[in-house]
Order: C-alpha cells, then sequence, then structure tokens
C-alpha cells in the first residue's frame, strides 16, 4: 500500500468528493473527481484513502468534521493519502490457473461483505423491494405490514378534514401565522 502526501493550492474547489468517516465506519476515502480539477492534477484517484487532512489524523474524524476540515484550509490543502494499488483507467482481470478470476483485494470484511452479491441488492421482480429496503423493514420490524386498504385511508381522509374544521385547529394554525408574521416582522 503506497502512502503519498498531496498539496493543493488554494482556493476551493478542490475537486474530489469524499466519502465515509468514522461515523460510517468506513475509512475516509475518494469517491469522485472533477476532471481536471486540482485533485486530479495532482494526481489523486478515485478509492485513495484519506489518512490524514493538514497534518491531523483522519481516522477519527466523522465525514462532516473532514469536509469542515477541509473547508477550513483556505487556500492550502494537505492531504496524506493511502493507494492499495496503482491507479487505472480500467480494473484488470486476472485469471488464475482454474479460469476463475480473482477478486479484489478488499481492506475490511464490511466493504468485502457490501462488494459481494450486488446484484442482490437490485429489486426483485415481482417485489419492488431491494436487499437493502428488506433488511430496513426486518430491522424496524415493518416487514409484514400490509398496505391500508381503500376503507382505511377513507377513514383516515375523513378524520384529517374533520380535525381541520375543528376550533383547537383553527386556534393552532391562527397563532402559528400570527407567531410567524410576528417573527418576520410582517406584523407589529
Amino acid at each position: 500500500m503506497d502512502s503519498f502526501k498531496v498539496v493543493l493550492e488554494g482556493p476551493a474547489p478542490w475537486g474530489f468528493r469524499l466519502q465515509g468517516g468514522k461515523d460510517f465506519n468506513v475509512p475516509l476515502s475518494i469517491s469522485r473527481l472533477t476532471p481536471g480539477g486540482k485533485a486530479a492534477q495532482a494526481g489523486v484517484a478515485v478509492g485513495d484513502w484519506v489518512l490524514s487532512i493538514d497534518g491531523e489524523n483522519a481516522g477519527s474524524l466523522t465525514h462532516i468534521e473532514a469536509q469542515n476540515k477541509i473547508r477550513a484550509c483556505g487556500e492550502r490543502l494537505s492531504l496524506g493519502l493511502s493507494r492499495a494499488q496503482p491507479a487505472q483507467s480500467k480494473p484488470q482481470k486476472v485469471q488464475t490457473p482454474d479460469k476463475q478470476p480473482l477478486r479484489p483485494l478488499v481492506p475490511d470484511a464490511s466493504k468485502q461483505r457490501l462488494m459481494e452479491d450486488t446484484e442482490d441488492w437490485r429489486p426483485r421482480p415481482g417485489t419492488g423491494q431491494s436487499r437493502s429496503f428488506r433488511i430496513l423493514a426486518h430491522l424496524t420490524g415493518t416487514e409484514f405490514m400490509q398496505d391500508p386498504d381503500e376503507e382505511h385511508l377513507r377513514k383516515s381522509r375523513e378524520k384529517y378534514v374533520l380535525e381541520l374544521q375543528s376550533p383547537r385547529y383553527t386556534r393552532l394554525r391562527d397563532w402559528h401565522h400570527q407567531r410567524s408574521a410576528h417573527v418576520l416582522n410582517v406584523q407589529s
């Protein structure tokens, strides 16, 4: 793994997009480059890991903290980067003796798991749901919820209309309009 330092002369925009961070449990890395931008001209490549920003270790930074650190650099941005493999325009496929392609080296198991079987994340025929939504439904306990029927929708609409006509709603609406007008200096 090659580590190197890149210094970009400002001002922003720097010509790259950042992804990951401590809050995502994924190392900060470069997800996109602006063609001909400052980062691309300096040799930064998509997939490079960000080890440091202005000399500060980036491994402990959340995504927002890293963005703020980059914004605060002003006229000069210094990045410590790491590249797992040399930058190439297209990934090369290497065949093993038994004719099965090798998978690229992935630094941690969570990224490996996300990269495997990516077609499983596409919507399945007939369900309209991708695997990620099914997992989310399972985690939130909503996987067996059914769409509301017409009768239930009609009742909820009627209840909403009745609430809009209630004196309580009218008082709340009038208070809100008066408060908003006062805050916006429309009414004194």
